[in-house]
């Protein structure tokens, strides 16, 4: 994570790096096409490349696909933070369709279940990838660079499964990637 914090301690400006499976292991699985041979299916016109499954049936629930069409941010980078959610049933997976591109925002957990925002990350998921969040990873809500469709797939089921809590003021993040 790159970030900084100001004389008051409360300013902090978050970069983004760019999406590694290594570094986003702690919060989730990275979803692209790896390289080298897949599986041959189709009379050998395409290769399969397994994916980790998501865990989206918790406590009774189903798999719930859905496309989220965002309207992008009102204004240049950096934004805002103001929330972070969490949801403890199941995980949920985002694919930015074509060429979009989103931000995610993500925190450890803390013992008493409380995210640890001193040690926010961001990562830029980029054409070709997706991301799926383990159950209980505190995140931004969806943020796209620009209006974007985005793929979502996530549990569905009778009990709400999304626990929210506020960031505190003066946190930002910015869509410049820093490199690791």
């Amino acid at each position: 994570m790159a970030g900084s914090e100001s004389d008051t301690g409360t300013l902090r400006t978050l970069v983004a790096q760019p999406l590694g499976a290594a570094a986003f292991a702690p919060f989730g699985d990275v979803l692209q096409v790896p390289d080298g041979a897949g599986l041959p299916i189709n009379a050998g016109s395409a290769q399969r490349h397994d994916q980790p499954p998501p865990d989206i049936t918790g406590d009774g629930g189903t798999p719930c696909l859905t496309v989220f069409r965002t309207h992008g941010p009102a204004h240049a980078a950096p934004w805002t933070l103001h929330t972070l959610e969490r949801h403890t049933l199941g995980s949920q997976t985002f694919v930015p369709l074509g060429d979009a591109t989103c931000l995610v925002v993500v925190a450890p957990t803390l013992p008493d279940g409380r995210p640890d925002t001193a040690t926010l990350q961001a990562f830029l998921v980029g054409p070709g990838q997706g991301v799926t969040l383990h159950r209980g990873t505190w995140h931004h809500p969806l943020l796209t660079l620009g209006a974007a469709d985005v793929l979502v797939l996530e549990r569905r089921g009778a009990r709400v499964d999304c626990e929210l809590t506020a960031l505190p003021a003066g946190t930002f993040v910015s869509s410049t990637v820093h490199s690791s």
